[in-house]
This record gives C-alpha cells, sequence and structure tokens, in this order.
C-alpha cells in the first residue's frame, strides 16, 4: 500500500512516525474520512471545513489547503490503484518534548491512507444488526463531539463491547439514556413514512452522509426529525438506519437492547422501503456530483 506521509508517497513498510509525536503520545489529534468515486471524492468541501472545525478548537496547525489535501488524496486513490475507496486523513500534533503542551509541538504531522475494504453491497441488501452498549457516549461537557478526535478509546470500548454481544454495530446512549450514535455511524429510524435521528444536542458528531441524507428527505418530501429518543423508539420503529461515509446508507434488521437479552427483530426483518429509497436518492446525488 502506498501512503502519504507529510510531503510524499511512501509504502506502507517504510511509514513511520517519530515515538515523540503528542497524536501517538497522548491522542492529540484529528481525523476525517472520505470516500471517492471514480477518484473524485464526494463533499469534499464539507469534509475539508470539518476538518479545520476539528482543529480550531486545539489550536491545531493545519496549513494545509483545500487543493492541496483533495490532491494528495487523489495521488493516495491513483499511486493504489483503487478509484472507489475510502481515505482516512489525520493530522497529530506533532514531535515535541513530553508533555501535554501543545505549543512545543510545531510541525503537525499529516498521514494519508485507505480503509480496508469492505462488501458493503452485501449489507445494504441483507441488512446489519446493532446493540445498545453499557459504555455511554462522552458527554459534550468533556469532549465536544465536534472534534473528530484521534482519541477513540470511548467508541473502542464500545465496539469491544459490541463484538462481545456479536453485533456489526454498537449504538451508544449519551448519561441521560437516549440514542446517539454508533461507532463510526449516525442513527435513523423510520415510523409510518417520517424518518428520525438524534439531535446533535444529545451528544453526537454532525456527520456529513447524515446531512446529505437529512436534506435528500426534505428535497423528496419526506418528513424528517431531530430529537431526544430511546432504544424502544428503534423496537418501535418501522425501519432503523444507519449512515456513514463508508457505509453510505445501510440498513438495520435486528437489534439488542443489551449483552443478556435476546436479539430482536426490527418490523419484519428486512430492509424496508423507505431506507431503499433514502440510498437509491443517495446514489444519485454521489453520480450527479461526480459526473
Amino acid at each position: 500500500m502506498k501512503i502519504w506521509l507529510n510531503s510524499r508517497l511512501v509504502d506502507s513498510k517504510n511509514a513511520s512516525v517519530s515515538v515523540f509525536d503528542h497524536g501517538f503520545l497522548y491522542g492529540d489529534g484529528i481525523y476525517e474520512t472520505v470516500h471517492a468515486y471514480n477518484y473524485k471524492v464526494f463533499h469534499w468541501e464539507d469534509h475539508y471545513k470539518r476538518l479545520l472545525n476539528s482543529a480550531r478548537p486545539l489550536a491545531l496547525r493545519c496549513p494545509w489547503s483545500s487543493r492541496t489535501l483533495l490532491n494528495r488524496i487523489t495521488q493516495v486513490l491513483k499511486a493504489n490503484r483503487e478509484p472507489d475507496a475510502s481515505v482516512r486523513i489525520t493530522i497529530a500534533r506533532g514531535p515535541g518534548p513530553l508533555g501535554l503542551d501543545p505549543s512545543v509541538c510545531p510541525h503537525p504531522t499529516l498521514v494519508m491512507l485507505l480503509h480496508p475494504t469492505r462488501n458493503v453491497e452485501r449489507y445494504w441488501k441483507e441488512g446489519i444488526s446493532i446493540g445498545i452498549t453499557k459504555v455511554r457516549r462522552t458527554p459534550p461537557q468533556s469532549l465536544d463531539p465536534q472534534i473528530k478526535s484521534n482519541n477513540s478509546l470511548n467508541t473502542i470500548l464500545a465496539k469491544m463491547e459490541g463484538e462481545k454481544m456479536g453485533v456489526f454495530e454498537a449504538v451508544l446512549l449519551n448519561v441521560d439514556g437516549y440514542l446517539t450514535e454508533g461507532t463510526t455511524s449516525n442513527l435513523f429510524f423510520v415510523k409510518k413514512g417520517k424518518i428520525y435521528t438524534p439531535e446533535l444536542a444529545c451528544g453526537l458528531l454532525a456527520g456529513i452522509t447524515r446531512e446529505a441524507v437529512l436534506k435528500l428527505a426534505v428535497k423528496h418530501g419526506i418528513p424528517a426529525h431531530e430529537g431526544r429518543y430511546t432504544p424502544q423508539d428503534l423496537l418501535r420503529a418501522d425501519e432503523v438506519f444507519l449512515s456513514s461515509t463508508t457505509l453510505e446508507v445501510v440498513p438495520v434488521v435486528k437489534l439488542k437492547l443489551a449483552a443478556h437479552l435476546p436479539v430482536r427483530r426490527i418490523a419484519d426483518g428486512l430492509p424496508g422501503p423507505v431506507t431503499q429509497r433514502l440510498h437509491a436518492l443517495f446514489r444519485a446525488a454521489v453520480t450527479a456530483e461526480i459526473s
């Protein structure tokens, strides 16, 4: 695999960062994941804006222009001969003396690498399962979820719990017991032709695909609501689906409310018509943007 490291492409076996990098030592950094279709990144400017918004509250230097980063993403895709793939952009604080003071690290580290490929077509067709974890989402008062931070221990713990539950994706509640998001996805459910998703105030990341789905719903006459919802709302739903850059729009057909409880089907246990329509609209939006 070819990886972009700071200012050049390198072989993965030769890609390394300093042991003094504060991203390695303290998780001090941010990331963004984008997806390309035929070497063209979907909603790139939205991703770039979110990257800058993550960097700003950390006072983390991001000296690369939108055009520069987009060019480097394209180079990574072409070097690996992957026209349709996801790329993770990581910006770490950079090397410096031990200690939490970020001002001693004047040169941030930039890494871009491909995500492993997955058979997402199978998930779109068959649907996936989710589980509600005991691990709660970090409160916004502790760490703003709009900072897409390299420190993922909160969601790693949830992912580990989800693996033990035997589900595809773990979904976290906030400290008040309301739904937030998955470890790498946003959550939606459908009831009587309307779609619902947790509001940002519950403590979740404003996903790029989440926003695209909401806009498509409004544009095509599908009522959409953001609010505070519980796991019981998922059980009563006609459909449930997840959205993310790498999954696009994927139906959820099974739900596990806790590790000791049995798996429950969502409605008839099959991908629903609203989910399928929204995914078709999303794919049409992709085609329109990259053509």
